[in-house]
């Protein structure tokens, strides 16, 4: 359920103002800080010489959301995906997913991963809505109940969505 007009968070009155996605176009230190600050205490990979984009959803100048895309080993993974609790419920996880999933295929990707514990239903509900797939990676012993990853084919159909 998305939130309409002005709702209380943590005793604060909040409003439902507009959110931004957008892509962070340099990682200069303003941006490292912040980034540093908005995931702390989480394990979030370095991934500085390997190609990726880091996509970021702001309200107002507030950071509200933030996500990251990477190539490695010749697959394009989506990983750190986070918002702010006030702002969940509002589709900024949903735009940044498409974000990611848009970059990736403009990079000439098949097919788009990512990992999350079984327990995150959020997560997965969201990404499970834009097609991906609980799989077991080649070389990895899988079973349902350990294989955390998914993954979307790029079909056709979905470059097409993804690239005009």
């Amino acid at each position: 359920m998305r939130r309409q007009g002005p709702f209380r968070y943590n005793g604060k009155i909040m409003t439902a103002a507009r959110i931004s996605v957008r892509r962070v176009a340099g990682e200069d230190l303003a941006w490292r800080r912040a980034f540093e600050s908005f995931y702390e205490g989480r394990h979030v990979r370095r991934l500085e010489g390997q190609p990726h984009a880091y996509f970021a959803a702001y309200s107002g100048g507030e950071l509200a959301g933030s996500s990251v895309v990477y190539l490695e080993n010749g697959r394009w993974i989506m990983d750190a995906l986070l918002v702010k609790p006030e702002f969940r419920e509002r589709g900024v996880a949903k735009r940044l997913t498409a974000a990611r999933i848009r970059y990736a295929a403009r990079q000439g990707a098949g097919e788009i991963w990512y990992a999350c514990d079984d327990g995150n239903l959020v997560t997965i509900c969201c990404h499970l809505r834009f097609g991906f797939e609980k799989v077991c990676p080649d070389k990895h012993r899988c079973t349902v109940a350990t294989a955390h990853w998914y993954r979307l084919k790029l079909t056709p159909a979905l470059k097409k969505k993804y690239l005009k």
